[in-house]
């Protein structure tokens, strides 16, 4: 045998054992469900049971839901995220376990091996762990009090009215069609602007603004998203920060630093004396130079993380919300009847204005949106890590730090158990002896306990106001161009359509 043999097969040697390592690497965790008794579906190397989701044949929310009813009767069942083991919970109870009664077990979503070191929009509210995230949910929190709600609505009904001369517009331009995922995209995103920002979004009259180009740009999914979510999800996401990878192009990193920093210089020299959102992140700038502490908690890249996010957050999840609600009401036209009465008799006791306190009391309308929030939560599955050890009752399943689990929101929402025939729309599942009388954890679009959606109350306000407005002016029906069911986007981590929601109006005489 020659050097020239005996070096292949070396090299041949070394590959084989690379090879038969990296697979050993990414397979050894594979055991661990079915070791423990835990039900769930074979994993395929690499992709564990996430390989339809990733090459984007099936949205998530469709992977996770017919799982949950095929391990119809359990508890929890066990998928795998690349090698990652992933716990799904089934059961309501648990749910509140780890949502509400057990949360010290459970306060972060990502776990500490995903980093958004280079990555910082990112690092914000939603993704923030531990102490940080207690830290600023404690200073943030002040933003949404009741009266500050108050002093938001005179900014919220501009808005509201601003909606309606932008439908008045399309309906004579477009045969009276509308394309409400957009409208209320505009509606949503010009309110945050006023509420939170202080600043002229103009999405209404100007579909091209610079703000609703900056809120499609962050939902478009690309490979280089998919690619970045599934290497945090295997567990890998430290190569993010090795090869210093951002998520989203450059131009929305530069946008929100210009926005926080023009924002901030208004406050900070009185041209914008509002008491909104900004003015909390002005204090905590201010403060940083007097605590030793918030030097690290509230850097600068941190308050532009959080201006980020109140602002997807703010004009995303409310919009879709709209949107969603429109369509039902469009195809349960007794069901938009009912609640145009309750609009037009509210209006007309109340010289037709609309203030915080009336608003709140609008009970049809907060069943007519639960009844959508349940259809149609905008996030469809939420994540939990765990931070200390912990045993789910009566089983043999032990949680250790950093361990993972998911909470199927839309598979709860639509499981007949609690909710008999759960496709149709029916608003009376929320009347107060119907809520009272499911489990607690059946019902949780914005989540649950602690971590509960900071802005919860802001978006039942703005959603409240712009229906109103919408429904006393107009009646809403399908058309041909109206999709009989709502297909979802294969990637998108939150409930967004395939194709646009197109409905008819018609002005009420």
């Amino acid at each position: 045998m020659t050097w020239w043999s005996d070096s292949i097969l070396q090299v041949s040697a070394a590959v084989a054992v690379a090879l038969l390592l990296w697979y050993r690497y990414l397979t050894c965790t594979y055991g661990k469900w079915k070791g423990l008794g835990v039900p769930g579906p074979e994993p395929e190397v690499f992709f564990g049971n996430f390989a339809d989701i990733v090459k984007g044949r099936t949205p998530l929310v469709a992977f996770v839901h017919q799982l949950y009813n095929r391990y119809h009767g359990r508890r929890y069942f066990g998928v795998y995220g690349g090698r990652e083991p992933l716990l799904i919970i089934r059961d309501p109870g648990i749910v509140h376990d780890v949502m509400v009664k057990d949360f010290s077990s459970f306060y972060d979503r990502t776990a500490d091996d995903v980093s958004f070191k280079h990555d910082k929009l990112f690092n914000h509210l939603f993704n923030m762990r531990g102490e940080q995230w207690k830290a600023l949910r404690s200073k943030l929190s002040p933003t949404f009090t009741t009266t500050k709600l108050r002093s938001m609505m005179a900014d919220i009904n501009d808005c509201s009215r601003r909606l309606i001369d932008n439908l008045n517009e399309q309906i004579t331009k477009n045969n009276g069609i509308v394309d409400v995922s957009e409208v209320s995209a505009q509606l949503t995103t010009d309110t945050i602007g006023r509420c939170a920002f202080g600043l002229d979004c103009n999405s209404l009259a100007d579909p091209n603004s610079e703000f609703r180009r900056a809120g499609r740009d962050i939902f478009k999914t690309t490979w280089k998203i998919v690619i970045l979510d599934f290497i945090r999800t295997i567990g890998l996401g430290r190569l993010l920060d090795l090869f210093r990878m951002r998520g989203l192009p450059d131009h929305i990193y530069d946008f929100f630093d210009n926005l926080l920093e023009t924002t901030m210089k208004q406050h900070e020299s009185g041209e914008n004396s509002r008491n909104d959102f900004i003015s909390v992140l002005v204090k905590l700038k201010n403060d940083e130079k007097q605590n030793e502490q918030n030097k690290k908690l509230f850097t600068d890249d941190i308050l532009s993380a959080n201006t980020f996010i109140f602002f997807v957050a703010g004009y995303e999840t409310s919009a879709s919300t709209i949107s969603y609600c429109l369509y039902e009401l469009a195809k349960n036209q007794e069901v938009q009847e009912k609640l145009r009465q309750q609009i037009m008799e509210t209006l007309y006791a109340n010289d037709g204005k609309l203030s915080y306190d009336i608003i709140k009391d609008m009970k049809y309308m907060d069943m007519v949106i639960n009844e959508t929030l349940r259809m149609h939560p905008p996030v469809p599955v939420l994540n939990r890590v765990c931070s200390k050890k912990y045993t789910i009752a009566d089983s043999n399943v032990t949680f250790n730090v950093g361990d993972k689990l998911m909470i199927p929101i839309y598979a709860l929402h639509h499981d007949p158990n609690y909710y008999p025939d759960p496709e149709v729309f029916d608003p009376e599942r929320f009347t107060d002896e119907n809520k009272n009388s499911r489990p607690l954890g059946t019902f949780i679009p914005f989540g649950d306990g602690p971590r509960i959606c900071i802005g919860l109350r802001f978006a039942m306000v703005e959603i409240k106001t712009g229906l109103s407005e919408m429904l006393s002016k107009f009646e809403v029906s399908t058309c041909d161009d109206t999709p009989n069911t709502i297909k979802f986007k294969p990637r998108s981590f939150l409930l967004t359509p395939t194709e646009p929601i197109r409905l008819s109006f018609k002005k009420i005489e």
